[in-house]
């Protein structure tokens, strides 16, 4: 474990890219700043007061996962199974902790000081940086496309009056002004407030409905279930795996480690713990809306089809509150997703584009934000708001397969990933350990058996759907 760090962390300077940089000897550019190392790195915590203080990444990162997908599946598989699936999330939570820490380990350690974990791949392959920037550009295209509903939706059934597509234009206007400069900073303390209510939110709910202690303990002992509701329980379980592994949102950390400027091996205990306290988040978070579908809808028969379900039968036992509470939640969870993935896939994007236009950085700085495709990927993702149409694909249906069907791209990252950490021209002396290979090459056949596990389920789902 490196050595303990010092102040409160807060975001680097940015420094002056007038100039250009200079190409590694992989061919990859290396912005001006880091060429003549002026980057200054963010200080650091040396307590454990100072390290509470300093936390961001962690949470910023932990709302990002834990989004639309989160509370449905959580919910659908609560509502079908009562707590007998309630395993799958310690244990892809291990594996989420584990993949993301070895992806964190690039912008603190890489031999170039070049915090750009893009730029990290396409060193072990130039075709990486191609690869990306198309799977950057689809995916945020794919993954708005359901949780703009979701936002949408929890507005509509928070304050009515409205269709639920004039409220996801609604929300779509309010992510714009927040990300549309690039502004990490406002985005950190949005969030640290949002996860205070939400918190709350789900606190008070459980509170409401109750809990069957003894049935949540059981529930972590391993069970697969038989068939209930819409999904086959190994669908439910595949969706479960790469929700909460979080498919592409896992590179999502590395670059809100480079926003908040926690760049050096000095800063590597106070990210590790930072990214504890987020996947503490995201247990918690994802155990309560899990426990809801639980208590309140398992056993009587009436599954979920859509959100409105889950916040009725919430109504029913709790009474008016039930609604509100849910939607609150759900707009919690679909909102920081909307704004921290189009942010963080916006800025990677713009770095995939760099190493293949080497002339952006020389043109542009060293700041994605600050070229103008950053703001064409803005737009991008926003114009996702057109499958809440009436007649789009139905809210359930497209989050659960969302998941399974970005399998793919989590399989490219993780191989990637191995060959990135395992290069000494790459890494220097912190090139993985051996027990970190067996980790993550395990994560690599675990979403592999996975995906393929709900690509089969999914399919055979939907034909029964069809010929029904």
């Amino acid at each position: 474990m490196p050595q303990a760090d010092h102040n409160a962390g807060s975001t680097p300077n940015e420094a002056d890219s007038s100039t250009p940089g200079r190409i590694d000897d992989l061919g990859i550019p290396i912005p001006d700043a880091i060429a003549q190392d002026t980057v200054a790195p963010a200080p650091v915590a040396g307590n454990f007061f100072g390290y509470l203080k300093s936390f961001g990444p962690g949470i910023v990162v932990a709302l990002s996962w834990v989004g639309t997908g989160d509370l449905v599946d959580n919910s659908v598989a609560g509502a079908n199974y009562g707590y007998a699936l309630l395993w799958v999330l310690p244990l892809t939570l291990v594996l989420r902790f584990v993949f993301v820490s070895a992806l964190g380990k690039y912008p603190i350690f890489n031999v170039q000081r070049d915090p750009s974990l893009v730029r990290g791949f396409a060193r072990t392959n130039r075709v990486f940086a191609y690869l990306m920037l198309v799977s950057f550009v689809l995916y945020t295209h794919i993954l708005l496309a359901f949780t703009l509903s979701g936002v949408g939706i929890a507005l509509e059934g928070l304050f009515g009056g409205l269709s639920a597509f004039v409220w996801t234009l609604i929300g779509a206007a309010s992510v714009f002004v927040v990300t549309f400069k690039g502004v990490y900073a406002v985005i950190e303390k949005m969030f640290k407030v949002i996860l205070a209510v939400m918190a709350a939110t789900f606190v008070l709910t459980i509170a409401l409905v109750g809990i069957d202690w003894g049935a949540m303990l059981r529930g972590f002992a391993f069970d697969l279930p038989p068939q209930e509701g819409l999904f086959d329980s190994s669908l439910v379980a595949s969706s479960l795996v790469l929700a909460t592994l979080g498919s592409m949102a896992n590179l999502f950390y590395p670059q809100f480690l480079r926003e908040k400027g926690w760049t050096t091996p000095a800063h590597r205990r106070v990210q590790q713990y930072d990214l504890l306290f987020g996947i503490i988040v995201v247990l918690f978070l994802g155990v309560s809306i899990w426990a809801v579908g639980a208590e309140v809808i398992f056993g009587d028969g009436s599954g979920i089809e859509k959100p409105a379900d889950i916040a009725n039968a919430l109504g029913s036992v709790i009474g008016p509150v039930g609604p509100y509470l849910f939607y609150l939640g759900l707009l919690g969870a679909a909102w920081t997703t909307v704004s921290s993935s189009l942010f963080a896939l916006g800025k990677m994007a713009v770095e995939a584009l760099q190493v293949t236009r080497p002339a952006r950085i020389e043109r542009y700085g060293d700041d994605p934000g600050k070229d103008p495709f950053y703001k064409v990927m803005i737009f991008w993702g926003l114009l996702a708001v057109v499958w809440s149409l009436p007649g789009a694909p139905g809210f359930i249906v497209l989050t659960v397969v969302s998941h399974v069907l970005t399998a793919p791209f989590l399989l490219v990252i993780t191989i990637g990933l191995l060959f990135m950490l395992n290069r000494r021209n790459i890494m220097g002396d912190h090139v993985n350990k051996w027990p970190l290979n067996i980790a993550l090459g395990v994560i690599t056949i675990f979403v592999a058996v996975a995906a393929y596990q709900g690509l089969s389920a999914a399919v055979g789902d939907f034909s029964s759907l069809i010929k029904g």
